[in-house]
């Protein structure tokens, strides 16, 4: 079972201020969606469990979307949270990765927050890839523009290179 998308993105966003660099909101939801689709990849199983949908410039999770969009396309700043069901209050999201799992997001988290989020963009619209296949659809219904881990998987198995 994947973590919730929002742990994710403020795992990310740790690193990047740790690397003293700026995530935007553009920015954390390509390199949460790359880092997704490695996953998928390496371990088989999903990073996430939130829905993936192809929007113009992306792929993109709406939690981290509305999280997020008050940024604009300035750097965040905060971190994404949600409300305790238990206690009504507002936490901030984080999980608890395995150690393997922290290792192997550790080792790429660098290399995404280092791209433009031009040209993680560029990379999401690949030919034939999961986001184009989705939004091309050939016209299969699709009206959600879910972009689904199987699509993923098999897309990133067959081109992911580490």
């Amino acid at each position: 079972m994947g973590y919730d998308v929002r742990a994710i993105a403020n795992y990310v966003l740790d690193v990047a201020d740790g690397e003293e660099r700026g995530i935007s909101n553009l920015h954390i939801n390509k390199i949460v969606y790359f880092l997704h689709a490695d996953f998928l990849a390496t371990f088989e199983r999903p990073l996430v469990t939130a829905k993936i949908e192809a929007w113009t410039h992306g792929p993109v999770f709406r939690e981290l979307y509305h999280q997020f969009k008050t940024f604009g396309e300035a750097c965040i700043t905060s971190r994404a949270t949600y409300i305790d069901p238990q206690t009504g209050r507002r936490m901030i999201a984080s999980c608890d990765l395995a150690n393997e799992e922290a290792a192997f997001l550790k080792t790429i988290i660098s290399k995404y927050i280092a791209m433009s989020p031009g040209a993680l963009v560029a990379q999401s619209h690949v030919k034939n890839g999961p986001w184009d296949t989705t939004w091309n659809h050939d016209n299969r219904s699709n009206p959600t523009m879910k972009i689904s881990d199987g699509l993923i998987r098999e897309w990133y198995q067959k081109t992911a290179k580490h």
